[in-house]
Order: structure tokens, then sequence, then C-alpha cells
């Protein structure tokens, strides 16, 4: 059973965060914390196929599910990660019925699909069966499509109907950025194109994440608030740095309390 998939329908709402640095121990600390799963980017990132492969494997040492974001919605760039054997794969800036056919076909073995065979993490190098992998393939991962757009949204209906679509993924900043408000991504226009999204994902019977790299909590409650079914949130970089910060601020109140005291001659 895919971890993501059995922890999906288990009614929970899943709550994970975004990986970015390169260094599998980052996967696996984070990985360590209870999250629920850990969003490996490849799109925004310069994240190497090598170093995404090492994160997976660094997940797995945590026993946390995986999801990569493909860098875009072409077979080169997707095939290696498919045949990694990542939990979940999202495709990035998916804007009509056919891109979002083509990035399924991808994932998918004929005759129903057009992805082409290899497996090789996937299948653990060869200590699985290749033939069950065929038979059971389709169901190894899960492919999330990224709906960023007010033009993504309109095709959202038609694309619930494509065969092995197995959910959205909300991409808040791009959204409001389709609309001519980059920014400003919870008022007017890109609000309600977030809650038809929302909308049209559960009408359909599929799950519907979002993506944000804040960790404020009042945004973090505007979007769960809405039903979302698993949500992204902060960064591994932020938290280093909020954590630097809170550990500095903590030295410098208590170092104020307790002057240096120099001695004279003191080298």
């Amino acid at each position: 059973m895919n971890l993501f998939r059995e922890r999906l329908n288990s009614g929970k709402r899943l709550l994970g965060t975004h990986v970015n640095l390169t260094d599998h121990r980052v996967a696996e600390l984070m990985g360590s914390l209870g999250f629920d799963y850990l969003w490996f980017d490849m799109e925004h990132i310069s994240t190497s196929f090598k170093e995404m492969e090492i994160h997976l494997i660094g997940a797995k040492a945590a026993g946390v599910p995986s999801l990569v974001r493909i860098c875009w919605n072409d077979v080169p760039h997707a095939k290696r990660v498919l045949e990694a054997g990542p939990d979940a794969v999202l495709f990035p800036q998916i804007n009509s019925v056919e891109e979002a056919q083509r990035a399924i076909d991808m994932c998918i073995y004929p005759p129903e699909g057009k992805r082409g065979f290899g497996p090789f993490r996937a299948i653990r190098y060869g200590v699985d069966s290749a033939d069950d992998y065929i038979s059971s393939g389709n169901n190894e991962m899960m492919r999330f499509l990224q709906i960023e757009s007010r033009q993504a949204v309109c095709c959202m209906e038609e694309m619930t109907k494509i065969p092995h679509v197995d959910g959205f993924i909300i991409g808040p900043m791009d959204m409001s950025g389709s609309v001519g408000n980059l920014g400003d991504n919870r008022r007017g226009e890109t609000n309600a194109l977030i809650d038809r999204a929302i909308a049209i994902g559960h009408a359909a019977g599929l799950p519907v994440g979002l993506s944000t790299g804040s960790d404020d909590a009042e945004e973090l409650e505007h979007w769960i608030s809405k039903g979302v079914d698993f949500i992204s949130a902060s960064t591994d970089t932020w938290s280093i740095i909020k954590g630097g910060r809170e550990v500095l601020g903590t030295m410098q109140r208590i170092s104020q309390k307790y002057p240096r005291a120099r001695k004279d001659g003191m080298r």
C-alpha cells in the first residue's frame, strides 16, 4: 500500500512541509519530526535528480511519505522521477485538459497510458518483480495536478474525468498572479477561485491539497478552514532561520542581564 494514499484514505488531514535544501540528512531530520509527508521540490529549487533520489532514501529511513514536484510537464523531466519511486508526484502549471492528460499518460503504462518501462529504485533495483510492478505500478504512486491559474480552475471539471488523476494541489501565489494580483492570495477573485477549485475536486470525490511557504497561524487557519485535505507549509530553510533567530534572541536577552566584566590587561 502506498503510504501517502493510505494516510489520505484514513480521513485525517495530512500536514506536510517543503524540503528545499539538498542534503539528505535534512529529509531524514524533517521526516522524524512527525510531518505526514515531505514535499521535495524540483521546479523552483536547484535539486538535482541524484539529490532528489537521496532525499527519497532519507524520507524512507524516517518512515515518512514523499511527494516530488517535477520541474515541468514533459517526459525527460518526469521519467527518471517516476523510476525513482516516490510516493506521490506533482505536475506544476497544469492549465488545460490536454496538459493534464499528457501528465497522467506519462505515469500510466500502456494500453491506458504512455509511460515507458524502466523502473529502477521503484522496484528496489530488481529485488521486486518487474512483472508485478507492471500489474500494480499504476497504483504504486499518487499523481497530483497543480492548479495555479484562473484558466486551470475553468478546466478542472473536465480534468476530474481523466482516469488515474488522484487529486489536485492549489498554488495560491501563482493563482493570484494569474488574475493580476500577485501576493494578494486570500481575497477577491483569487480567494473565490480557490474555493471553486476545492469544491470541484471534492464534488468529484478527489482530494485537494494546498501549498504555502508561510508558517503564519492566521494564514494557515485561513487555508485549513476551507476544508483542504492536505497542506504543505513553511520550508526547511525558514525553519532554520526562525529557529536561529529565536536562539540568538534568547542569548541576547540573557547576555544583557549579565554585562561582561572586562579586567585590565585582558587580551
